[in-house]
């Protein structure tokens, strides 16, 4: 896997595209009422995912609202049923709004999201958002900031090739993470640092990761890990 140093003009971090991000809240109020009714006119024998989808986007509608504590029941009912239904992409993204809403254990979401993300071979793009997530969470001089970034560039790699945009993406994200990091400027520092941080190392820093994913969770997990380890161990040995 090849690591190359991009010179940036921007942060990544600090890019505003210039576009009104708050939808007002009139608009807001229709789009709630709409998803409303059609969570209303779902039956027993609706599928799940239909359901689950339509909670996610009461639950990202009420996050624009800064309604959060009802953006996190949404969003954790879609949580619920996700699981039980084994559809782990929704699962994350419910973990998501969960997040945002900014609810007493939106950390704790942010670590099922982490763990479901990086564990199921889901929507690339997902899981590096939630790897942008803890960056952002992370001090600037926090090594957990270059493990994220190191795992999302590895993800990247791995599901859209070294080509992808999203690969270029995440590459971006940690060479601005070495810079705030430890002022990192030029290809040679650049090399230096991630060997000596050993994020050339995906069994170094997928286990760094895993265990920053733990100190988010608390022991809170709403999922048997366990279990799905072994479904998954069972799954890849036929």
């Amino acid at each position: 896997m090849g690591f190359k140093y991009l010179n940036k003009d921007q942060d990544i971090f600090d890019g505003d595209d210039g576009e009104d991000v708050y939808a007002n809240e009139e608009q807001l109020q229709s789009r709630l009422e709409y998803f409303e009714s059609q969570l209303a006119g779902l039956s027993e024998s609706s599928p799940a995912e239909e359901r689950i989808k339509i909670l996610l986007e009461i639950g990202r509608i009420q996050v624009e609202r800064y309604k959060g504590a009802d953006a996190w029941e949404k969003a954790f009912t879609a949580f619920s049923l996700a699981q039980e239904d084994e559809l782990w992409e929704l699962a994350v993204e419910a973990c998501d709004v969960m997040f945002l809403s900014e609810g007493p254990d939106a950390l704790v979401a942010l670590g099922h999201a982490l763990w479901l993300g990086i564990t199921f071979p889901i929507d690339p793009e997902i899981t590096v958002a939630m790897l942008q997530h803890l960056v952002e969470e992370s001090p600037e001089e926090a090594d957990t900031r270059a493990v994220a970034a190191a795992a999302a560039h590895y993800i990247t790699t791995l599901r859209c090739g070294e080509d992808d945009d999203l690969t270029f993406f995440a590459l971006q994200m940690l060479t601005s993470v070495a810079d705030k990091h430890s002022h990192i400027t030029d290809q040679s520092t650049f090399d230096v640092w991630r060997k000596t941080l050993e994020l050339d190392k995906p069994e170094v820093f997928l286990k760094k990761l895993s265990g920053a994913v733990d100190l988010l969770v608390e022991d809170k997990w709403w999922i048997d890990r366990d279990t799905i380890r072994a479904k998954l161990e069972a799954e890849n040995t036929h």
